[in-house]
């Protein structure tokens, strides 16, 4: 599967290592991914090891080459996910019950509390997606709504001839292809959230897992009156930069709970919801400023809007006018 454009090298404007230090090598990818024991396996030639990575938030994409063949040994991954996807050569992998060939087209998936035993191939490169324990799990509760207990247990490997799985994996060849980009907004820590928040949310509902199937039921609707609560927070707190989240959290149900139950009992989802309030309190605020002292850009930034374009265009959908018409209409007949 191609990462990068022809001959380019993954994540090349962010080099960690480039060594042929063994002690060294090993060293540095403990701090990145996990505790391990790395090996030249038998008449292996000399290590000619780099490592490119970036550390977003909460996970970790790294690019690693040894050269030669090499043999890695993972006690425990502690406290993070892994998952490893070959982009050269292939990674016999084996976590004591199961063994699988990773390659391009079968990323193999490391977890807390677990041993591994990896062979890499001649000339093998991968690239690593690391997730903290904390951040998948929290993610993994929030989606069911419940609290979870224990490592999550993915299969051993991921099949890329999956269409859940290449979804998953088009995230990460997004990422990895803006990263490389010169001045990626990616990096931003405005957006780095949003875009981790992909490849967490993207791998718990895209690989197969022991939460798989809790996953794919549908959600309980809640009551009639934990959507009105829904309903009276999302008009209190119009104007503040609200998301589903925020407001599945506040009334005490999943995200999925939230939105089955504003499709049951209101008609649409929650956000179109609140993107319905603010525009009527944008239309309102409007239709009573004058045109000499407020501006269509200050409405929309009080309502949330921070995409004029975006508000524009929906505003004229609900009223058939643009914002600037309702503002130099409404204000020049009070003017008169």
């Amino acid at each position: 599967m191609v990462l990068t454009g022809a001959g380019a090298e993954p994540l090349r404007d962010h080099p960690v290592l480039r060594s042929r230090d063994l002690d060294e090598v090993q060293e540095l990818g403990e701090r990145l991914f996990a505790p391990h024991r790395l090996e030249l396996s038998g008449r292996a030639g000399a290590l000619d090891a780099l490592v490119n990575a970036v550390g977003i938030q909460d996970v970790t994409i790294g690019y690693v080459r040894y050269g030669p063949p090499v043999r890695i040994t993972v006690a425990d991954m502690s406290d993070t996910y892994q998952i490893n996807i070959p982009v050269t050569g292939a990674m016999k992998i084996s976590d004591g019950r199961d063994t699988i060939i990773a390659g391009p087209r079968r990323p193999a998936v490391m977890v807390p509390g677990a041993r591994y035993v990896g062979q890499w191939t001649l000339g093998c490169t991968q690239l690593a997606v690391n997730i903290t324990r904390a951040a998948l799990d929290d993610e993994l509760a929030r989606l069911l709504g419940r609290p979870i207990t224990g490592p999550i247990r993915f299969d051993l490997g991921m099949d890329l001839a999956e269409s859940a799985v290449q979804s998953w994996f088009s995230a990460v060849r997004l990422a990895v292809a803006e990263i490389d980009r010169s001045r990626s907004v990616l990096l931003d820590p405005r957006t780095a959230g949003h875009l981790e928040r992909i490849l967490i949310t993207g791998l718990l509902l895209g690989a197969r897992h022991d939460h798989s199937a809790a996953l794919a039921e549908p959600h309980p609707h809640p009551g009639p009156s934990t959507v009105r609560r829904a309903v009276e927070i999302i008009e209190a707190r119009a104007g503040e930069p609200l998301s589903v989240t925020d407001v599945a959290e506040a009334v005490g149900v999943s995200v999925r709970s939230l939105q089955e139950g504003f499709r049951a009992h209101v008609g649409v989802s929650p956000m179109a919801y609140l993107r319905d309030v603010r525009l009527v309190g944008a239309h309102r605020c409007l239709s009573q400023a004058s045109p000499e002292t407020t501006t269509v850009t200050d409405v929309a930034c009080r309502w949330g809007f921070t995409h004029l374009g975006r508000f524009a265009a929906a505003y004229q959908r609900k009223y058939g006018v643009a914002p600037s018409r309702t503002l130099r209409a409404d204000g020049s007949a009070r003017n008169r």
